[in-house]
């Protein structure tokens, strides 16, 4: 019996085996063809507890219908695309170790936030439109951007306007109201002829109070015992050792002592200028109102002293031959003088306070001349004319330096905003702009007598060195250390044969320095 029931149980496994062989060539031969039918199990065999499972992956064919799907080899995307069709698989199940950033933790407190790249006026539009009128454009709308959110009425109402597309509404027309509409409702008394004559009064002082200001009388002093000599010659005529000049191979020599005192001023001196090429005459500008001329050589006295200032005068400087100078005043007025007579030549005033005075260096130009004043202005005055011809104005405080260069074709200015320009004269636009996050301002500038150079004197205890000519670098190689001037407006120079380097310090010194 039990041989019986072995063999039946091997028939019944020969005939299934047998028509599951049967079943599938029958399929084969019916997806060749009829095509293979997507999403259809195979047939089960009758009577059979084996599960057949299908484990091919699930690919998506639907991505090249989708109006959101983008391409590997895309390179201009027309809309907004979602996260999800960017970081979908092109085909395939998922990879395992693929990052999905939708799966990543939240990186706010209530969610996951994505990058956008949006426009910074869209957004501000959208945003302020949101929050004034109750509705803004759907950002989630990729394709026609159509849709809205919020307040549905108020977006029909205004016909979809923005905050910065239109109104909300129709604007009523301000009435005009007359300032004298008040006349017609109050009575009001007519003055008095005293009243009228009294008002009168007040507004021709105050008149007087704005108008031009005022320049002190201009006097002139001459110390001397004879103003000529027996050879009919002034004080202006430079002696003979120094009338040619330093020969090319004169060297100058740092001083060891003090030799001579001049005094005479009752106030500080706030600037010293030698007489042009010779140097046998001295002019010294104080803030007691006066300018005095000393004499370098012989007896080493005062000559002259000019009166002309109602304030403290601030710069000074003399013309290419040394007949005429110019002053500027902390009164408001800059004036030209002539050198041996003492005569005022001309007054000019802008009504603002000039700091700093330049004469053109060319005899051709000689009549006009560059003022640095406390309105971060520079002005060109033509002196013959009384008149202002140009204006450079691009500093953002006051001027404290103008000095020319490269034969009077160029000028150079510093400023209180720790800037220095190099300008084109009669071009009011900068040709070249220095600044650096550690420069300081430069209240004094010097030219090298080879004009191939000049220096700064910069408020950090140094003085920095720079290149005349078309380029106007500094030359960190060479920077001139040692002496105190933080907080001190010290004037600077070089000696005739450019030697050496001299600068003023806050501790009553003179600094030499090695070229």
């Amino acid at each position: 019996a039990a041989m019986d029931l072995l063999a039946a149980y091997d028939d019944s496994d020969e005939e299934q085996r047998g028509a599951t062989k049967a079943g599938s060539t029958d399929a084969q031969t019916n997806g060749e063809a009829d095509g293979e039918a997507e999403g259809v199990d195979p047939p089960r065999p009758s009577g059979s507890s084996v599960v057949i499972q299908d484990l091919a992956p699930a690919v998506d064919l639907s991505l090249e219908s989708n109006p959101y799907y983008v391409k590997t080899d895309t390179k201009v995307v027309y809309h907004n695309p979602r996260v999800e069709d960017l970081w979908k698989p092109v085909a395939g199940p998922k990879h395992p170790d693929d990052i999905n950033p939708l799966g990543v933790a939240n990186n706010t407190y209530l969610g996951h936030v994505e990058k956008c790249a949006m426009n910074e006026f869209v957004f501000a539009e959208q945003f302020h439109t949101f929050n004034n009128y109750g509705y803004a454009v759907n950002p989630s709308d990729h394709a026609a951007g159509n849709t809205m959110v919020g307040d549905a009425g108020r977006h029909k109402k205004n016909k979809g306007k923005t905050v910065f597309g239109g109104s909300n509404g129709s604007k009523k027309k301000r009435k005009r109201i007359d300032p004298m509409e008040w006349k017609k409702h109050v009575e009001v008394p007519e003055l008095t002829e005293e009243q009228k004559a009294e008002i009168a009064a007040d507004k021709t002082r105050m008149r007087g109070h704005r108008k031009a200001i005022e320049s002190a009388t201009e006097t002139t002093e001459f110390h001397g015992k004879v103003f000529r000599d027996y050879q009919d010659r002034t004080y202006m005529h430079v002696p003979h050792d120094l009338k040619a000049g330093p020969p090319p191979d004169h060297k100058c020599y740092i001083p060891k002592k003090c030799i001579h005192t001049w005094g005479g001023h009752t106030k500080a001196v706030h600037r010293i200028e030698f007489f042009p090429k010779s140097g046998h005459l001295l002019l010294s500008g104080s803030m007691d109102h006066t300018v005095k001329l000393w004499a370098v050589t012989g007896q080493k006295r005062l000559l002259r002293t000019y009166k002309g200032h109602m304030g403290g005068v601030r710069d000074i400087n003399f013309n290419h031959d040394g007949t005429k100078f110019m002053t500027a005043s902390y009164d408001r007025y800059v004036k030209m003088w002539d050198t041996e007579y003492g005569k005022c030549i001309s007054r000019h005033t802008s009504k603002r306070i000039p700091f700093c005075v330049r004469i053109h260096p060319t005899a051709e130009k000689e009549y006009q001349c560059l003022v640095g004043q406390g309105d971060k202005l520079i002005v060109q005055w033509d002196t013959r004319a009384d008149e202002i011809t140009q204006k450079y104005d691009e500093h953002l405080a006051s001027v404290n330096t103008v000095t020319f260069c490269d034969e009077g074709r160029r000028f150079i200015s510093t400023s209180d905003d720790k800037k220095v320009f190099i300008w084109e004269y009669g071009i009011p636009v900068v040709m070249k702009h220095i600044s650096e996050p550690d420069m300081n301002s430069m209240p004094a500038v010097a030219v090298h007598p080879n004009g191939k150079w000049w220096i700064g004197q910069s408020l950090d205890n140094t003085i920095r060195v720079y290149t005349c000519g078309n380029r106007f670098k500094e030359n960190m190689r060479k920077v001139f250390r040692g002496h105190l001037n933080a907080g001190y407006a010290c004037q600077l120079g070089f000696s005739p044969d450019g030697r050496f380097v001299l600068s003023g310090d806050g501790r009553g010194r003179a600094v030499f320095w090695d070229w």
